[in-house]
């Protein structure tokens, strides 16, 4: 396994990852896990595919590989963005509450 191929594997499961920790934070679990879902299966099957089959060896396989990154990052800080916000709102429940 190259180098690239680690990189986009880490990626995934680190989204993964924090995909699960988020659906264990939320309350509406069955529309985030469709909404996200759908999401991430729509940019990882268009940018898989032209990566492993639209390539022509010109340097276009880079530019899938560096697109389908870019998508996951950015969605997994999405993801992250959430998780953050929805601590910080429990902790200022908690200190309400008290």
């Amino acid at each position: 396994m190259n180098d690239d191929e680690q990189l986009l594997l880490f990626s995934f499961l680190l989204y993964w990852v924090t995909f699960i920790l988020y659906l264990t934070k939320i309350r509406e679990k069955k529309r985030a896990l469709f909404l996200h879902l759908i999401i991430h299966a729509i940019y990882s099957l268009f940018f898989l595919h032209g990566l492993f089959y639209r390539s022509q060896g010109n340097g276009t396989a880079l530019a899938w590989w560096f697109f389908l990154l870019l998508f996951l990052w950015v969605h997994w800080l999405i993801l992250l963005g959430f998780l953050v916000f929805q601590r910080l709102n429990a902790k200022k429940n908690l200190r309400k509450d008290e």
